[in-house]
């Protein structure tokens, strides 16, 4: 007998409930003689099929059903399989077939979710595509699709035509789907209707301004097309207007659009209430309305911005030195005005000193240094405490409650000397309350010594509640981690007399789950082998949360993926599967690059007074590559001072070890000041990453590279012959440790760099020397957006170097005193730079703001030193150049655009010591 079950449906998820709470009535109130008491005549289940969209499932899909081949058959277990396929996300239907009374056949029958690939439009192309897409809600790329949902993505995007003023547009989806994966593309078909010209635009209400002048600054004009958002930025600018005027609260809406089809015009009414005028003035002291005007720009209670203000001027005010200015304000009405008032009395003005502490016992001066940030004994730093220093009280409060005191009283007085103030803190420390006591019950799964081990708490440590709830979320990580799920924990704190707290965390521990079985989904290129090659964690382990975590990072880094979930789908109350479903990017990426280079530096903004000449980069990107992981890239530059093609495989691991692999392939023709070469290479590189959390890289290179020098404009010597080829097989390593906060503008931080490279005849090859290069960077904030930062290069070689791998410096990026590589010895002929086998550089700059309101526009004040060796015992610190100089930077997001003149200090008579350089990139 066959029966169709629609009441494991999940259709509706309603209907499923109370489905299943009838199947289960029916059978309870069956007679008696329907389920014989003999165990042999329990129904069985002797087989499962799983069906989706028609086709027979996988293994994967079978592992999330709960009920067995063999097993008695269970309503509860069908139903629980039910709800494990359904938090998957991956299926939009999921019905069940029970075919037979005492041996069972169940059929499951599921229906793929339709994902969106792609969002693309055609027709008349008048609208960004990228605007089109941001207005769609509904439907987006890597999102289910639901064809429902298709008629109010058209209304949406109907609504953005209407803004754009194509109304009456047409808009037709149409549905690419791909018959062997279950993703969509959606295409919208746009016919764009003629826009509406404008016959009239007139104002209504109480106007004041005059129309003409109103009319001047707005886009929208009669005769013109009307153009919604055009419109709407036009309100705003109207706005900006009136509140010039000082009508803050100005409203002003469209009250009348009338559209006429037959003529395609429209006429349009702007209403406008300006409600009172609103005038601020400050009396006694020079304090920007800036600070005043966006407080009173919406409706607020009159107290609270007189209050607001009055905070803000006094803020002001001491910021500026006036630490004892005080301020009165009040209200002034008179027909259909409001003046805002406030006087200020900002007394003398005081240069702060250095501040000092008194009554301190638990932290010494220096330590409440540290802990605030206040600089001290550093003059120019007195800018830092201003309108800070009277909020110092109660962050010093803070601070001694997080230490366990719970009463302390911070005073605050000056002591004043001329036109100079010296702050003085008065701290009344009061009791400070510690535990005396830490105990740990209803753990039987783990010991106390482990659980403790985990707190931050201790005995004898200050008491502060907050670290309480910390540690209790510390414990409850501590149990994910050990793969224990469900664990509650509270702690009891008791005040056990004389400032000592006992306490006690109460565990009501969870069950300890292992992982039945990881099922992966989502990955139609990607192989799962590439996948499980990133798991720390394998079927019948504990569900360590930490290394699912991490787990998911390694995939994550992969690149291949734009989206990686995990979920945790519960079978049992000791087991669980690990579903990990993916979403593959795309695989192919061209780039092509156009530009214009100068011959050389570019010494001023008049960029056409240098030699101009044409640049362009091609790239072309295949990823994920038989779905491994793998690279394969090709880069070409075109410049005529540079030619170099690149061809790149890239694997996230070497020989099953855990590496990024790169091998190059090259061939480049670059010009420098004293030669110019062909170059054709081979290398394979390896980079290990040594700590994630420290950005600790070590990366190991095996080369080898052929050069010819076509021009030579120095004397030649045995390994620089002209046209005479290189070649070089050499080995190197290189350590990274970078902890920049942004490593295109850093601000804090430091980065560390050293390689050492040798290069031995192998292969018949001429090389023979070895070559080591460090160099470290520091980056420290100092106050008000100042940035103090410095760089120091040291290189050596040794051996028969030739020209083209020793070492130059000079320019904008090493030091700012010469030309590109003129820095060091020179041939004694040509006068060109011959490089060295030794390299010393110091730079010095101080980064600081010049313009409150534009910060992405800072100056700089450097100094630059260091030289060139032509032999390494020619190193000293006596024979450095020095340079000095100012400049400008431009905040990009690629690095700053530079600005900078230069002063060497040591041009030898009749060169140039002053120099200019435009630059894009920090010094490196």
């Amino acid at each position: 007998m066959l029966k169709f079950i629609k009441d494991f449906s999940l259709r509706n998820k309603g209907w499923f409930v109370l489905d299943i709470t009838a199947l289960f009535l029916s059978l309870v109130f069956l007679p008696q003689a329907t389920f014989p008491q003999s165990r042999d005549y329990f129904p069985i289940v002797t087989r499962i099929t799983v069906e989706i969209d028609g086709k027979l499932g996988g293994k994967n899909i079978r592992e999330l059903i709960a009920i067995k081949e063999g097993e008695e058959f269970s309503l509860k277990k069908v139903a629980s399989s039910i709800r494990q396929i359904y938090k998957t996300g991956l299926y939009s239907d999921i019905q069940v077939l029970k075919e037979g009374e005492q041996k069972i056949e169940l059929t499951f029958f599921l229906v793929k979710k339709i994902f969106v690939r792609r969002i693309d439009f055609f027709g008349e192309a008048k609208i960004p595509r990228k605007k089109l897409k941001e207005g769609l809600h509904l439907i987006s790329e890597g999102n289910p699709f639901s064809e429902k949902d298709l008629d109010k993505a058209v209304e949406e995007l109907k609504n953005i035509l209407n803004k754009e003023g194509y109304f009456y547009s047409e808009v037709e989806p149409v549905i690419d789907k791909n018959p062997k994966t279950s993703n969509v593309d959606v295409f919208f078909k746009i016919r764009l209707a003629k826009r509406f010209i404008i016959d009239k635009i007139a104002f209504s209400g109480d106007v004041i301004i005059p129309e003409a002048e109103l009319r001047k600054k707005i886009k929208t004009k009669e005769g013109t097309e009307f153009i919604p958002s055009v419109l709407e930025e036009d309100i705003e600018k109207l706005r900006g207007i009136y509140n010039s005027r000082h009508y803050h609260q100005v409203e002003i809406e469209v009250k009348e659009k009338k559209l006429n089809e037959e003529k395609g015009n429209v006429s349009l009414v702007l209403g406008i209430t300006p409600h009172e005028k609103i005038e601020i003035e400050v009396r006694g002291a020079e304090v920007p309305l800036s600070l005043l005007k966006p407080i009173w720009e919406a409706e607020i209670f009159e107290e609270w911005g007189l209050a607001e203000g009055e905070a803000k001027i006094i803020g002001y005010m001491r910021n500026k030195g006036h630490l004892f200015s005080s301020v009165d304000s009040f209200v002034e009405r008179k027909n259909n005005k409001v003046r805002i008032v406030y006087k200020v009395s900002p007394g003398e003005r005081y240069r702060i000193q250095d501040i000092s502490f008194e009554g301190l016992n638990y932290f010494t001066p220096s330590q409440i240094g540290t802990e605030l940030g206040i600089k001290k004994n550093i003059p120019i730093l007195s800018k830092i405490i201003g309108a800070r220093l009277f909020e110092l009280p109660r962050e010093l409060i803070f601070l001694y409650k997080t230490r366990g005191f719970p009463d302390t009283r911070v005073d605050l007085t000056f002591i004043r000397e001329g036109k100079k103030v010296k702050p003085v803190f008065y701290v009344e420390e009061g009791r400070q309350e510690k535990i005396e006591s830490i105990s740990v019950k209803g753990n039987a799964l783990f010991s106390q010594e482990q659980i403790l081990n985990c707190l931050n708490i201790f005995k004898g440590c200050p008491f502060y509640q907050p670290d309480i709830q910390k540690d209790i979320e510390r414990i409850e990580i501590f149990y994910l981690n050990k793969g224990v799920r469900g664990t509650e924990v509270k702690a009891q704190v008791q005040n056990i007399g004389n400032d000592l707290f006992s306490v006690n965390f109460s565990i009501n521990e969870g069950k300890r789950v292992k992982i039945e079985s990881i099922i992966i989904t989502g990955n139609e290129i990607t192989k799962k082998s590439t996948i499980r090659r990133e798991f720390l964690i394998k079927e019948g382990d504990y569900a360590f949360y930490d290394s699912i975590r991490e787990t998911k990072a390694r995939l994550e880094r992969l690149g291949v993926f734009t989206e990686v979930r995990v979920e945790e789908i519960p079978i049992s109350p000791e087991k669980e599967n690990l579903l990990f479903r993916f979403r593959e990017g795309e695989r192919n990426y061209v780039g092509l690059g156009l530009g214009l280079e100068t011959k050389n530096e570019p010494r001023s903004f008049a960029v056409w007074n240098n030699v101009v000449r044409p640049r362009g980069t091609a790239e072309f990107i295949r990823s994920n590559i038989f779905g491994s992981a793998a690279q394969f890239s090709l880069i070409g530059q075109v410049s005529l001072r540079e030619k170099r093609g690149v061809v790149s495989w890239e694997q996230p691991y070497f020989f099953g070890l855990r590496m990024q692999t790169f091998l190059n392939v090259w061939l480049e023709r670059e010009q420098r000041k004293s030669y110019s070469f062909d170059r054709r290479g081979i290398s394979l590189s390896a980079i290990k990453s040594l700590s994630d959390k420290e950005n600790m890289v070590l990366l190991t290179s095996l080369r080898f590279a052929r050069t010819t020098l076509f021009e030579l404009l120095t004397s030649e010597s045995e390994v620089d012959r002209q046209l005479f080829p290189f070649s070089a097989t050499s080995i190197s390593g290189s350590f990274i440790w970078d902890k920049r906060n942004d490593p295109f503008n850093p601000e804090k931080g430091y980065f560390f760099s050293s390689v050492l490279e040798w290069a031995y005849p192998l292969f018949n090859a001429e090389s023979d020397y070895l070559k080591t290069f460090s160099k470290y960077q520091v980056f420290v904030p100092i106050f008000l957006g100042c940035t103090f930062s410095s760089t120091t290069r040291f290189g050596l070689g040794r051996g028969r170097i030739p020209i083209h791998e020793r070492f130059f410096a000079g320019g904008s990026n090493s030091f700012r005193g010469v030309e590109f590589d003129e820095l060091g010895p020179k041939d004694p002929n040509s006068l060109k730079p011959v490089g060295g086998k030794a390299l010393l550089l110091f730079n010095f700059e101080l980064n600081f703001p010049l313009i409150s309101s534009f910060k992405s526009l800072s100056g700089v004040a450097f100094y630059d030193a260091g030289n060139v060796f032509e032999r390494r015992k020619q190193v000293s610190l006596y024979s450095i150049q020095n340079a000095v100089g100012l400049g400008l930077r431009y905040r990009t997001p690629l690095g700053p655009v530079r600005f900078e003149i230069g002063w060497n200090l040591n041009a030898p008579e009749g060169e140039k010591d002053v120099l200019v350089f435009i630059t894009i990139g920090n010094i490196f």
